[in-house]
């Protein structure tokens, strides 16, 4: 994450910290008007209504979308209490103001009830919030299960292994070993890699390999999706492309070898950020 986002988003943390853990509305109100200035209401720089929504990819997760007026730094503070406890902001910001918030919310279960706040700065340092609101989304029906869709696969080897070499990383939070921690709300990404991004993992010693899984990441902007990966082992013999995966659909693939090191290479993408949710390795059952 480069240095001027990064400053950004800790000013933000910081204001979400003060909408969320003040006892008393007038107060908190009060304090911030001194702090930062004065507060202004998030309806007059937002051009639309906001929407949440079903990640029809992820059924893990929900999409916070809203347009505003101009360019702003948004993000949304959410959580299952009025004390909120989640921020999350767009990463197509990179850095900079936009107009199309797309967000994605980790963790968001459909049908539930969630309070929020959306709050954000523009260029002439302007803030605004929104009032304390709720908001709950519905199941994308037409999410597929990948739980009765993927037939059954055999031990995850990649839990125990580590990754070794990765073509990049996007920056803190977003590591290469977020692809084998078993962890769908968490995420390696590259630093722009595009068909360019790859990872290596290692078994620890050379195992029987019967199938593996890419989960791509992406962004709600169409970019950063692998759409067809590659698999490399230690002799050099490569497997596939094979169509990735994502949580509502691992699209697992049969393979069979035996390597110690797994490379895995994007050969065809959308561009930009590409990476991993997960990469799964699969042990043979048969000896």
């Amino acid at each position: 994450m480069n240095k001027k986002l990064f400053t950004l988003l800790a000013v933000l943390t910081i204001f979400a910290a003060a909408c969320s853990s003040a006892t008393d509305p007038k107060d908190s109100e009060a304090s911030q008007s001194d702090s930062l200035g004065e507060l202004l209401p998030f309806s007059q720089v937002q051009a639309n209504d906001i929407v949440f929504e079903a990640d029809p990819t992820d059924p893990n997760r929900g999409i916070f979308r809203v347009k505003t007026t101009e360019p702003m730094i948004c993000a949304i503070v959410w959580g299952e209490t009025e004390e909120l406890g989640n921020f999350n902001n767009s990463l197509a910001m990179n850095g900079t103001g936009i107009i199309d918030h797309d967000v994605v919310l980790p963790g968001a279960q459909a049908g539930k009830t969630y309070y929020y706040r959306v709050q954000g700065t523009t260029a002439n340092g302007n803030q605004y919030r929104s009032e304390l609101a709720t908001f709950t989304f519905e199941a994308d029906e037409s999410a597929q299960s990948a739980v009765i869709d993927s037939p059954a696969r055999g031990t995850n080897l990649a839990l125990d292994a580590t990754v070794t070499e990765a073509s990049s990383s996007f920056g803190n939070g977003w590591e290469a070993e977020n692809a084998i921690d078993d962890d769908t709300n968490t995420e390696w990404s590259t630093s722009g890699d595009g068909d360019d991004g790859f990872i290596i993992v290692d078994l620890g010693s050379a195992k029987k390999v019967s199938g593996v899984e890419f989960l791509t990441r992406s962004m709600l902007n169409g970019t950063a999706i692998t759409e067809t990966y590659t698999v490399t082992t230690d002799n050099g013999t490569t497997f596939g492309p094979y169509p990735a995966g994502n949580p509502a659909n691992f699209k697992f693939q049969e393979v069979d070898f035996e390597s110690q090191k797994v490379r895995f290479d994007v050969e065809t993408s959308t561009g930009g950020n590409v990476g991993a949710i997960e990469i799964r390795v699969f042990e043979s059952t048969t000896k």
